[in-house]
């Protein structure tokens, strides 16, 4: 794959990986469910912008749970936009992709089981959205079709150019391909929901144990 298209893929992967690290609240020792409702709470506010507010968190203000998603986004874009020169019109698509790909996560929380520390052991499956099939031969294709149909245009763009226009049509193809999502098979992924704050009483997932979750979301088959 074009090294571009890699970059376009890892920023993806990244995003998807950056769950924030969200505390819990609460005056009692924490059950089952709601570690459960706890988990189900982080992926739907990465996915989805919104939770069921079953349970209470700390770090996110009542009706700013979309701002807090659509913040971790803009920051890995931001960080890819420095790098690689991509344009607003690209930043924006990108940004777009992104919160229609995260909607169509397929995850369920199983279980939880206690742990010797009071916390729990919470189990996710999650089936890989397949989103970088779209990048494959027929883009190839497309994209060699559409070059040569002014060569002489391409060639005189200048390489920031020729990389916003590669990574709009990569942006065209991926969104058609969110029009019907392949996954890989179910994963399960152990989390641990645990004690964050002993004075606050404050339960929750470390940052590192948000990103095995979002390191599942999307499959890296065709990276």
């Amino acid at each position: 794959m074009n090294k571009n298209l890699k970059k376009l893929a890892i920023v993806v992967m990244l995003a998807a990986a950056l769950v924030i690290a969200l505390a819990g609240c609460g005056p009692k020792k924490p059950t089952a469910d709601d570690a459960k409702n706890y988990v189900q709470a982080v992926l739907d506010v990465m996915c989805t912008g919104d939770y069921d507010h079953s349970v209470e968190i700390a770090d996110i203000e009542e009706g700013k749970e979309t701002e807090l998603r659509d913040k971790a986004i803009d920051e890995i874009i931001d960080e890819l936009a420095q790098e690689s020169a991509l344009n607003d019109e690209v930043k924006a698509g990108l940004k777009d992709y992104m919160v229609t790909a995260f909607s169509k996560a397929k995850y369920t929380v199983t279980d939880a089981v206690e742990s010797e520390d009071g916390g729990y052991d919470v189990t996710v499956s999650i089936e890989p959205m397949r989103a970088f099939d779209a990048l494959g031969e027929d883009f190839q294709n497309k994209l060699m079709e559409k070059v040569m149909e002014d060569p002489q245009g391409y060639m005189a763009m200048s390489e920031e150019e020729q990389l916003n226009y590669l990574m709009t049509l990569a942006i065209e193809f991926l969104n058609e391909g969110l029009e019907d999502p392949q996954y890989d098979p179910a994963q399960e992924v152990v989390v641990h929901y645990g004690l964050m704050d002993e004075e606050e009483n404050i339960y929750g997932c470390t940052e590192a144990e948000g990103k095995k979750l979002g390191e599942k979301l999307f499959s890296t088959e065709g990276l």
